[in-house]
Parts: structure tokens; sequence; C-alpha cells
């Protein structure tokens, strides 16, 4: 999908006109290609490491923390702080004003590729090596799928407690006009799927934040404007989402219901591998916990059987990607809660391989569950092991979620606590958790405006 404009968040100093001569202004501050096609460098921006990558940008190319500021319009102490460890950088709008002041490709920072990047060839080479976004005439390309897909790929890496309030000021300032709007035919619909699927992502990260009802409210909101948008398959993928905050929530009943129901309403139309699983998937971790082992093993089976049929295009650009990696982390989950634990464990083995750098979240959960299988298969040394690798790859992340799942997995082990092993890990656990809690602490739920997403 080609991207049509870069995603535009809070209020900007310079007008769109001002950012790009802003952009040619800083040119010469460019980075030599050399040092964009390093691997250590292309995976501190993957990961939105830029502290270790302005360490390397001054170690292997020579420029000074003090040009990197000048350029990225940032002071350099905060340039120094972030190269020595301290903080990050979690606004999208930063990112791309780095991205643009050192002429950084888009694709490298998964982000939208940048204006300039139609005008300057030479970094062709490097920005081949990253996944492509696949490309489709801009007549057919809704305006707000920069955003989405921004968001979507920063939430991945960084969780969503940092890019809730960004992605609900998105949702009133920049989609509520134009829902109330006078925008008619294919204009309309576009404006409606675009602001169900970013509805549907304020709800993940109201739920990644600990606000649950908040994410119900999100998701109920979204699949309203997903029916007037006339898109079953972005409804389809809703009712998936609200699944799952069903089954987090304790209502596997409900759970089943939603995941057939989301099934049902795509019945007859164009066959969605990838959605069909997702559903499969739902159902069967909802099975489990009824206490359906074959049942759930049934829908587990039709869903690997949708994975491997999926074509290598989204069908949707409104939905999320869901293919092996991450059947194989809801198999683990749902085979952990039908007692199939060997099973279990090579499918959290398989989820955590398959995860590639830029699915930061989605790797750490399933470490935990990993970690947690091998407590309860009486292995409290190899669960320590597999929580030790991922206590390093949580630190940061903005999702009450996993500090809740790391509270059960230190629950789980506090019986073994007398093994050295176990005791010196749930020390760093503790250790991280407090971390954790400073980070989240400023990362509670916005206010919500009026009572209404857009």
């Amino acid at each position: 999908m080609r991207w049509v404009h870069s995603v535009r968040i809070g209020q900007r100093s310079v007008s769109d006109t001002g950012s790009a001569l802003l952009a040619e202004s800083v040119a010469p501050h460019a980075l030599p290609e050399r040092l964009l096609a390093r691997e250590d460098v292309r995976a501190a921006l993957l990961r939105h490491d830029f502290g270790v990558f302005f360490a390397l940008a001054r170690k292997w190319s020579g420029i000074s923390f003090m040009r990197i500021a000048d350029a990225c319009d940032m002071k350099p102490e905060r340039v120094g702080k972030l190269a020595r460890g301290e903080g990050r950088v979690t606004s999208v709008e930063k990112m791309e004003q780095i991205a643009d002041g050192l002429r950084i490709p888009g694709g490298l920072m998964r982000l939208a590729p940048r204006p300039w990047e139609g005008r300057e060839t030479r970094r062709a080479s490097v920005a081949a090596q990253v996944e492509p976004i696949q490309s489709v005439p801009s007549s057919e390309v809704a305006p707000d799928l920069p955003a989405v897909r921004s968001f979507r790929a920063a939430g991945r890496q960084l969780g969503g407690g940092h890019l809730y309030a960004s992605v609900l000021h998105y949702l009133h300032h920049k989609m509520a006009p134009r829902v109330f709007g006078g925008e008619t035919g294919l204009d309309s619909a576009r404006t409606f799927q675009a602001a169900a699927a970013l509805t549907e992502m304020a709800g993940w990260m109201a739920h990644d934040t600990g606000h649950n009802w908040r994410a119900g409210d999100h998701f109920a909101k979204a699949l309203s404007l997903a029916k007037a948008g006339d898109d079953h398959v972005l409804s389809a993928n809703i009712m998936a989402s609200m699944s799952h905050l069903a089954l987090q929530m304790g209502h596997p009943d409900k759970a089943v219901s939603l995941a057939r129901a989301g099934r049902d309403h795509v019945a007859g139309g164009s066959r969605i591998p990838t959605l069909n699983a997702r559903l499969h998937a739902m159902e069967a971790r909802a099975l489990a916990q009824l206490g359906d082992g074959d049942g759930a093993r049934r829908s587990l089976a039709v869903a690997q059987k949708e994975i491997d049929k999926m074509p290598d295009t989204q069908p949707s650009p409104w939905i999320s990607s869901f293919g092996s990696p991450a059947l194989a982390s809801e198999t683990a989950l749902s085979l952990q809660d039908a007692g199939c634990l060997p099973v279990a464990v090579e499918a959290a083995e398989e989820a955590i391989v398959l995860r590639s750098g830029d699915r930061a979240r989605s790797r750490v959960f399933s470490q935990i569950t990993l970690a947690l299988i091998r407590t309860r298969q009486g292995e409290p040394e190899a669960a320590c092991e597999v929580g030790r690798a991922l206590l390093g790859e949580c630190a940061t992340l903005g999702s009450l979620r996993i500090t809740q799942q790391l509270d059960v997995l230190s629950d789980a082990l506090a019986r073994y606590r007398v093994e050295p092993t176990v005791r010196d890990f749930l020390d760093r656990l503790a250790a991280t958790k407090r971390q954790r809690a400073l980070i989240l602490a400023g990362l509670g739920a916005p206010p919500v405006h009026g009572g209404s997403d857009i």
C-alpha cells in the first residue's frame, strides 16, 4: 500500500509547507549511505532506540551530537542523554522529525515514506532491505492509511500505552470533522472505515493500559463505524477483538458467541483466510477456558488450514495481519488452558522464534507464556532462563497487561523461591517491575472528550 502523506500527530510549530522547507534546509545533515547500511544501525532504528542510533552515528560517521540536535530540532543535552541510555523517543512526530532531519528513509523506522524520498534515490538500495510497502494507485488509497499503519507499527514496538493519547487526538481532531462533515460516496465510506480502524486500535491501547471498560466502549463504537462504512471484513475483525476482550474479562461464553458471529458476518462473501484463522483461534481460546479441549483443538486445526492457504497480500488495509506467529501464540495459550502442556511449550517456542524485531510486545507475551508453562511443568530453572531473556525486552514497553502477566509469573514461581536461581530471578523481576511502574505512572488513561471517540 503506497503512503499518500506522512502522519501528523499533535500540533506542529510550522505548517506542512514549512515542514517541507525545513526538511530541504537540513539536507546537509544527511547521514552517509554506508552508515544506514550497517546492521547495528538498522536494528536500532527498527526498534526506535534512538539513543543507540545517535551513539552509533557519532562513532561510525563522526557526526557530533550538536549537529544531530541541530538537524532534528532537539536540544544537544537531550541527544546526549538519549545516547547515554537516559529516556526514549516515543512521539511519532518526533520520530518523523529525526527521519527528516537526518534524511533517514521512513521504511527503516517503520514510518511512512518521507515526502522527500521521491526526490532522492541514492538510498534506494538501503530502503529496499526493509519490508516493502505494496504500491497501489493513489486514487485507491484512503488518506488516513499512513496514520493507521504508523500507529500500528509503533504500537507493536512500544506498547499501546505510549500512543493511546495520540490516537485519540487524531480521532478527535483529524477524523471527527470529516465523519460529521459533508463527505459523500466513496470518500464517506473510507472515512468511516478509517475511523473504525483507528477506534478499534484505541480499544486495544485502552486494554493495554488496563482500562477494559473503555476498550469495550471503543470496540462497540468501532463496530458501528465499520457498519456505516459498509465494511463486513473490518466488522468481523472488530468482533474478533471483542471476543478477545470478553475472554480477558472472564466471559468465555460471550467470547465464543462473538467469534462465531464474526464468521457469520463474512459468510457468503469473499473468503479471507487470515480473518477466518483469527476468529477460529479466538473460538479455540474460549472453548479451552470452558473446558472443551477437543473443541479447542478442532478450532485450532481449522485456523491452521486457513493460515496455510493465506495469500501473500493483506486482504484489507484496515485490519491487522494474523499469521503463523500470532496463531502459534494463541495455540500456546489455548493448549495451556486445555492442560496440554508439552504441546503448548512447542507452540510458545515457535511463537517466540517467529516474532520479528518489530513485534516486541507480542514477543514478550509469548515469552511470559512459555515461562508460565515451564513453571506449571515443574521446571522453574527453565522458566527463569526464559524469564531472564524477556526482562531486558519488556522494561520500557507501555503495557499494563505485561506488568499483570509478570505478576502472574512471579506468583507462580514464588513456591520455588528457596532455589537460588529462582530467588535471583525474582529479585531481578521485582526490579524490572519497579522500573515499569515509573514508566506506566505517566500513562494514565487520557480524558474522554464528551464521552465519544470522535
